[in-house]
């Protein structure tokens, strides 16, 4: 069983949450949950930008030539990826 703790928060939020549990027609810790991992996701994509943005051309340039981006045709590995190995 998964160990649980309660925690006091203003009715106003309780009711919040609970409308949104509702929605998703979830409990209230899987609404808790979902809107903490849809806040670490906005917070990563926004450090993404953040950091493009200070990218310099130069920077740009090489970090968009760069062949971790791309598919290198030329390297044999995907001798394999026919009809008949499921492609």
């Amino acid at each position: 069983m998964t160990a649980t703790t309660t925690i006091k928060v203003p009715r106003a939020l309780h009711q919040r949450l609970a409308e949104r549990a509702r929605r998703e027609r979830v409990t209230l810790a899987t609404a808790i949950e979902h809107a903490l991992d849809e806040a670490d996701e906005r917070s990563f994509w926004l450090a993404v930008r953040a950091e493009h943005a200070a990218m310099s051309d130069e920077e740009r340039a090489e970090y968009e030539s760069s062949a971790t981006l791309g598919d290198n045709l030329d390297d044999g590995d995907d001798d394999d990826l026919t009809a008949e190995h499921g492609w």
